[in-house]
């Protein structure tokens, strides 16, 4: 009997070490290859979303795009170059460059991604008259498993053509663009909250906390004021404690708000 007592708690102070040890499951989410992204100029990104097998990663829901928008006073309708993203907006550059080491890292990202992505004022892109959250989640995509209800590609198209919507393509239906209100923490401006370079987007006076918080602006522009947004897509899941768990980010593009 004293045998069998000794053993109990010898069993339980070593599933204590491997705990606190870490050799829990480790929840780990693959993130969209960079090499899926293609990319036309800073108008296109087309990409092909992986296949994630729902048995194995029991744990996926969706995937999250984060996006924010940069006023500039460069026209530029070629691809942008990392190189010169100061050029068009110095937060750009200093945001992408803050960005960039979770893009290329190995291992799936803390529960602070939301935050780390929150403090540089990005905020989660939503379509209008639905839910991107629902769009791009688990039982929209998939069925029975393995069995996927679309080709996987997705496309993220902003028209350069005058009074154009930029619009996301999933499973050949088009949802146009919706900018972010911070889940009612600021009022955009335009009210109608399309992606484009409107005067009340860029106008100075509205890019603030509590009105055009999805945009920074860019100080000494004295002639026409244009609009850029950079986007990140994330794998989403939560563990078994109701946390959200993620992948690393993976940068789509820099875009140019059609005017």
């Amino acid at each position: 009997m004293l045998t069998r007592i000794k053993y109990g708690i010898l069993s339980l102070l070593l599933s204590f070490l491997f705990v606190s040890c870490g050799m829990e499951d480790y929840l780990y989410l693959y993130p969209v290859p960079a090499g899926n992204i293609n990319k036309t100029l800073n108008t296109m990104a087309t990409f092909n979303l992986p296949n994630i097998d729902l048995d194995a990663y029991y744990y996926f829901t969706r995937f999250t795009i984060y996006y924010r928008i940069y006023i500039s006073d460069i026209a530029e309708s070629a691809a942008i170059a990392i190189g010169n993203l100061g050029t068009i907006n110095s937060a750009l550059a200093s945001d992408y460059s803050a960005l960039e080491p979770y893009t290329n890292s190995d291992t799936t990202i803390s529960t602070s991604l939301s935050t780390i992505f929150k403090n540089r004022n990005y905020y989660a892109l939503n379509v209008f008259d639905a839910e991107l959250d629902n769009v791009l989640s688990k039982s929209m995509l998939n069925i029975d498993g393995n069995n996927w209800l679309m080709d996987n590609s997705v496309t993220i198209d902003f028209s350069p053509a005058p009074g154009a919507l930029p619009v996301i393509i999933v499973n050949e239906t088009s949802y146009p663009l919706y900018r972010s209100n911070g889940d009612g923490a600021f009022e955009p401006a335009p009210q109608e909250r399309y992606f484009r370079n409107t005067a009340e987007l860029n106008r100075d006076e509205n890019i603030n906390t509590k009105i055009n918080a999805d945009v920074v602006n860019k100080t000494g522009i004295s002639g026409p004021r244009y609009a850029y947004v950079s986007m990140y897509i994330v794998v989403t899941g939560t563990d078994p404690n109701y946390t959200a768990i993620y992948s690393q980010p993976t940068h789509i593009s820099f875009f140019r708000l059609p005017e």
